[in-house]
């Protein structure tokens, strides 16, 4: 008798330094005090089926006006400053997170425009503007396949897929 398992491809895992994590998310209930969506990506290195988060570039950092809006907008000049700074720092996107009035679904424009339009790339959501208490399986965690196409994770599964270390947030 043979018996077999079927072989998926995971989403990617993505790490992150507990004390990061926790100062990212205090950085975007600052910003968006609890009234407005905030945002930034997180920067690191890629290897095979691997990201790690070293680094977090807010988006009102690339454009002053990013969070003007009850949404965000990044305009083209913005990203060439993401790409010139990740360069200059030999780092990586390994994904980006924003924050949501209610629950960490995506909104029908978050899946027409990816932040990076690359087949892989990860975009966290955090609820209630990541006011209170954020655990991972409070995020949503969508990994884009290309066009217009996502993998959705959530609850569980995001902490499965995605690993604090050096302690927990």
């Amino acid at each position: 008798m043979t018996f077999f398992t079927a072989v998926t491809t995971p989403a990617p895992l993505l790490e992150a330094p507990a004390a990061l994590w926790a100062a990212l998310l205090q950085h975007l209930r600052t910003q968006g005090g609890g009234v407005r969506e905030s945002g930034a990506f997180l920067l690191g290195r890629k290897d095979t089926g691997r990201r790690v988060m070293t680094a977090v570039l807010p988006y009102e950092r690339l454009q002053a006006d990013a969070l003007h809006d009850d949404y965000v907008s990044l305009n083209a000049e913005s990203f060439a400053k993401l790409w010139a700074h990740c360069r200059e720092q030999n780092l990586s996107v390994v994904a980006d997170i924003h924050t949501h009035r209610f629950g960490a679904g995506q909104s029908r424009s978050d899946r027409a425009n990816p932040m990076v339009a690359q087949p892989g790339h990860i975009a966290f959501i955090a609820p209630h503007f990541a006011q209170g208490q954020v655990g991972l399986p409070d995020l949503g965690m969508y990994v884009y396949l290309g066009n217009h196409r996502w993998t959705t994770h959530a609850g569980p599964a995001v902490s499965r897929l995605f690993r604090l270390s050096g302690g927990t947030s």
